[in-house]
């Protein structure tokens, strides 16, 4: 068995494990090495000598992130059974039997037991997305487990910005722009320059949704990024779907997937700041999406994020027409279902219309969320009417 760094912690935190969140909190320890690199892997002591798990160290308030609350002799055999389990659980559910479907997420993070690693399927390619180095020295497990599940045939590392690592290809066939079905619908996907992995997997149910409310009507589909929202209104026969992004890459490959689709003639793709958008357009729709990036990134800018979700929901409220429909969202994990609501109740005040609270939206089942880790339901959504 390896050698692992062990930290200690105070008398009396031991019960924060016993309730088994996977953050652990560097206040939580009677101290930390000088000498723990960032990505370590670590054991977690308490005060007895009992050992209470193990993670990956790292600096910042949240100081380990455990993937295991027992003792681990073979980390890197025991991380392969974990993703092995996540891939057992999605196929369980049918993500792999679905002849409309070859696109879910594999591997959810916290969710599957595996803090800080994204995984997504895009036909047979896997796009992997570490938000911490200490996966590095485990991508080739990573990408030789994926290979052997047979789904896989090719393996993209995208590493998050903070991580400082290149994106690289870790099994490369020479695809480099995939097309995928979701619910039968076709999508081009651009992993290497798009946003995340390439697509927002986790908006798919939700999309459905909007397909059953969508015939004959005109929709508004703001931060649209590649037009997943918009497909699915057009293939449910909407009259007609503006697609508005800031990003030109991600408007013109809404607009090729309009066209894969036969969806061009109803279809509208533009370039342009939402908000601007929004005030400066006369235009009145019967059904508006909002489905922003998170505003907040951290408890610090909370505050900051409910003003812009109010905002943005005053403004497409304004907007809709009387008996709308407005599907708003929010992928921030610091901002609360509650929170979230609340806002969405004061944006209601504001606009002085009558807004009612016709169903609330979440994430899917390829997103699991940890019972131990209500952090993981990241993904806020609710369907309001508008009546006057």
């Amino acid at each position: 068995m390896t050698n692992y760094k062990t930290l200690l912690l105070k008398k009396g935190k031991e019960k924060a494990l016993e309730r088994k969140h996977p953050w652990v909190f560097s206040g939580a320890f009677a101290s930390l090495p000088e000498t723990l690199e960032e990505g370590e892997v670590v054991r977690v002591e308490d005060f007895t000598g009992h050992c209470r798990g193990m993670g990956f160290y790292r600096t910042g308030s949240i100081a380990v992130m455990l993937f295991s609350f027992r003792e681990v002799e073979e980390v890197s055999s025991f991380l392969r059974t974990k993703v092995e389990n996540a891939l057992v659980y999605r196929d369980q559910l049918g993500f792999f039997k679905n002849g409309e479907s070859n696109c879910c997420r594999l591997i959810f993070g916290e969710g599957d037991g595996l803090p800080g690693l994204i995984v997504d399927r895009y036909a047979d390619t896997a796009v992997m997305q570490m938000h911490q180095r200490a996966w590095l020295p485990f991508q080739d497990m990573l990408a030789e487990t994926l290979i052997a599940s047979g789904l896989i045939k090719q393996v993209y590392s995208k590493p998050a910005e903070k991580t400082g690592l290149a994106p690289r290809y870790l099994v490369d066939t020479g695809n480099r722009e995939g097309e995928v079905r979701e619910n039968g619908l076709r999508f081009l996907i651009d992993w290497e320059k798009g946003q995340k992995t390439g697509f927002f997997i986790d908006q798919r149910e939700n999309r459905k949704r909007l397909g059953t409310l969508a015939q004959g009507k005109s929709v508004l589909n703001t931060f649209s990024y590649t037009g997943g929202f918009s497909l699915y209104a057009l293939a449910a026969g909407a009259q007609k779907v503006v697609s508005v992004d800031l990003s030109e890459a991600a408007i013109e490959l809404a607009n090729r997937n309009a066209a894969l689709n036969g969806f061009a003639a109803r279809h509208i793709g533009i370039a342009a700041d939402v908000f601007e958008y929004l005030k400066e357009k006369g235009e009145t729709y019967d059904i508006i999406v909002l489905d922003p990036p998170a505003f907040s990134k951290s408890k610090r800018t909370a505050h900051k994020a409910v003003q812009a979700y109010k905002r943005l929901n005053l403004l497409a409220m304004k907007k809709i027409k009387p008996g709308g429909l407005i599907l708003s969202f929010s992928c921030s994990q610091h901002i609360s279902p509650q929170l979230f609501t609340d806002t969405l109740r004061a944006a209601a005040i504001e606009s002085k219309r009558s807004v009612r609270l016709v169903e609330k939206l979440v994430q899917p089942a390829d997103h699991p969320v940890d019972m131990y880790f209500p952090e993981g339901e990241y993904l806020k959504g609710a369907i309001l009417k508008i009546d006057h």
